[in-house]
């Protein structure tokens, strides 16, 4: 695993901000004199991850009393198997992992994120029953949505035999000029670089499953009112905040800041501030979570969660 902090990559730009400052560093939350909570996070490389790289880099986790460690992951089974031995605090993640009852130490879900719209990109041409179609796991949320874009929208049902694990969004976009998958869900900036390179989309998860949650952050139960966990929400509220504050400038160069070509950073940005973006309200909604369930029991009718939803949804939330 890579520490997305000390990459050369990242070493190398330019650290400062376009554009003043517009919401107050969130410093209130540390008492005087409180020591230094060290935090390991798991999470997946990509842009949605731009208000915790905007944090560090402008230092509202110091000040908030957290040295805070991003870890990046390949998979989500890498993500669930580290939740699981202790070597993550929090993790970013999708809320479907919540629902099958894999994760352990009792993880709730503390706030929603908007990693921009899942869409599913293709080769060019029509989808085949041949086809086969990279996931990071074809139990994953990611894989139902794009088993849902193909049914609903390109009228091409997708057989779980046509459903090969890859990885997460970063190595599924890296799949597919190597020919071994004609397909896949990805999100920002991976989305539009994959239109460039020519793979064309074919819809995405607004169409099929609107009130869906993408991204939620997981800590355990027992430390969901710790003054650690309020003190990291609350550098993400105000991280997000300044970056819509921002605009399409500020994204952008919190993206390159953290090592993202320029490129890609500007493919990143329209997903980022649209609807399902980080716009998307940090509330964890029952009505979301549901969302979730549903586009799972879609696939596999008869499941149910394996407990209440509501149990799920960790202190501060909508119920």
């Amino acid at each position: 695993m890579r520490n997305a902090r000390t990459s050369a990559d990242h070493r190398s730009v330019d650290r400062e901000l376009s554009g003043p400052a517009t919401v107050s560093a969130p410093d209130t939350l540390r008492g005087p004199g409180a020591p230094t909570r060290r935090l390991t996070v798991g999470v997946f490389p990509g842009a949605g991850g731009v208000h915790l790289y905007h944090a560090l880099d402008s230092g509202y986790f110091q000040q908030a009393g957290l040295e805070v460690n991003l870890v990046e992951v390949t998979s989500s089974d890498q993500q669930m198997t580290g939740w699981n031995d202790g070597d993550y605090d929090i993790i970013h993640t999708s809320p479907d992992h919540l629902l099958r009852g894999i994760l352990k130490r009792d993880p709730v879900a503390v706030r929603a994120e908007g990693i921009g719209e899942l869409a599913i990109h293709r080769r060019p041409g029509s989808p085949l029953p041949t086809d086969r179609w990279a996931v990071d796991n074809a139990q994953s949320a990611f894989a139902f949505v794009l088993r849902a874009v193909l049914a609903d929208i390109a009228g091409s049902p997708v057989t779980d035999g046509q459903l090969v694990p890859v990885g997460g969004t970063l190595q599924r976009f890296h799949a597919l000029p190597t020919g071994a998958v004609d397909g896949t869900t990805l999100h920002p900036p991976f989305d539009v670089l994959a239109t460039g390179k020519g793979y064309p989309r074919l819809g995405g998860h607004l169409q099929v499953a609107p009130d869906l949650i993408t991204n939620v952050v997981v800590t355990p139960r027992a430390t969901g009112h710790s003054r650690h966990t309020r003190a990291y929400l609350e550098v993400c509220r105000t991280s997000t905040e300044e970056l819509l504050t921002s605009g399409a400038g500020g994204v952008e160069a919190a993206l390159v800041r953290h090592g993202l070509p320029a490129a890609a950073a500007r493919a990143a940005v329209t997903g980022l501030l649209g609807p399902a973006g980080l716009s998307t309200s940090p509330e964890v909604t029952l009505r979301g979570m549901e969302a979730v369930a549903g586009l799972r029991r879609r696939f596999h009718p008869g499941w149910e969660p394996f407990c209440p939803l509501p149990s799920l949804i960790g202190p501060g939330q909508e119920g």
